[in-house]
């Protein structure tokens, strides 16, 4: 039990830490410049009126995480048959589709910052957590 408690809190600290921080860089025609988190992105997608998308980010990306972090806590048989983990962490899919294009374009580029590795670090020590607690059982 003492072992899930550490894996959730560090996931719970990274994944704070991910979803605040600059998640990436993206500058255009090597003039233009901005850094976002998942935080801006989702106030300013709902600011501009884009509530898919913006519900769709914050969903993904930080309500199901969240949401992955209660249940080692509280376990509720039907959220544990979703299989939460394939729909946490949308956004880390979504950004490498930018980098890709970002690589075929001259136009922008993009650059991952320190958030990007706060989420990547707080899906692996998640994966570890479940990998660790279903081979308990």
């Amino acid at each position: 039990m003492l072992r899930i408690i550490i894996f959730t809190a560090t996931e719970a600290v990274f994944l704070f830490l991910g979803i605040l921080s600059p998640f990436a860089r993206i500058q255009e025609f090597w003039i233009f410049e901005e850094e976002f988190s998942i935080f801006s992105l989702v106030l300013s997608l709902f600011d501009e009126q884009n509530f898919l998308l913006s519900g769709t980010i914050l969903l993904f990306g930080v309500l199901i995480p969240f949401m992955r972090l209660f249940m080692n806590f509280i376990p509720i048989a039907r959220l544990k048959d979703l299989n939460l983990h394939k729909l946490a962490m949308v956004d880390i899919f979504l950004i490498s589709f930018l980098l890709f294009s970002s690589q075929l374009s001259y136009f922008f580029e993009v650059s991952l910052l320190r958030g990007f590795y706060f989420l990547f670090a707080a899906l692996v020590v998640s994966y570890v957590n479940h990998w660790t607690t279903k081979s308990m059982k």
